[in-house]
């Protein structure tokens, strides 16, 4: 595919060699007028960012690590962005043939293993950088637990899926801002089909390290996983692992 193709659906599209994050480089480049949907594209990443912090290398040619910036208007957009950028994900991917789960609330999975990553990091009410992170072919330290488009025999050109990646997001985003409340419930209708921690006994690890036990039965109107311990309990941030049932 035409790499202007792909761009054509950004609002300006930074495409670096090398960075140490795409979020990191996304945020220096903000201004006050950057626009909705202005994105940042990197073959490597040296300082990636995950979740809690954590450090997220990526070799060149294996990954894609794209950064987008979102221009939220109001509260109930800014608590379903994680999970809608990972609806939208599951979409792009699986018109190309996969069967993606989503494990709460931002790791995107094939048969068990992860393939694909989300950050999302509030810069203000109205300014959100949303880090999208896909596995295209194994890394040399990839831990067992982990997957790639190459090695689900998915070869896409990293235009093509850029322009996948961009097309479900605006279209799932289109949504939640148009009419946030009918979004929401037509996404929390999708993720009974969509989410694999529904219905699983998990272990989540908490703020401060605690340890929590229990079956996710629900994700509510803000986003946040329903777990009866048995009493039920209401997460908004947490480290999920799936248990054997």
């Amino acid at each position: 595919m035409d790499s202007s193709i792909s761009k054509g659906q950004f609002a300006g599209l930074v495409e670096l060699a090398e960075v140490d994050s795409t979020n990191k480089e996304l945020l220096r480049r903000l201004g006050p007028d950057t626009p909705e949907f202005f994105a940042v594209t990197a073959d490597k990443q040296t300082a990636g960012l995950g979740r809690l912090g954590r450090n997220w290398v990526t070799e060149t040619g294996r990954s894609l690590a794209v950064s987008i910036l979102l221009r939220p208007t109001s509260p109930r957009q800014t608590d379903w962005i994680t999970i809608m950028a990972g609806l939208a994900l599951g979409s792009a991917l699986e018109k190309h043939g996969l069967v993606v789960s989503l494990k709460w609330p931002n790791d995107l999975l094939v048969d068990g293993k992860k393939l694909s990553g989300i950050l999302a990091e509030m810069v203000d009410l109205n300014t959100v950088v949303l880090g999208i992170g896909i596995n295209i072919k194994p890394q040399e330290h990839s831990p067992d637990t982990a997957t790639s488009l190459e090695e689900l025999g998915l070869k896409m050109e990293k235009a093509e899926l850029l322009f996948a990646i961009a097309t479900e997001l605006k279209s799932y985003w289109s949504r939640l801002t148009d009419n946030p409340e009918a979004a929401i419930a037509q996404f929390q209708a999708e993720l009974l089909t969509r989410c694999g921690t529904l219905g699983t006994r998990i272990r989540a690890e908490l703020p401060g390290g605690k340890n929590l036990y229990g079956v996710a039965v629900a994700i509510d109107e803000t986003g946040r996983l329903i777990v009866e311990t048995p009493e039920p309990v209401a997460l908004a941030a947490a480290d999920v692992w799936h248990l054997r049932n």
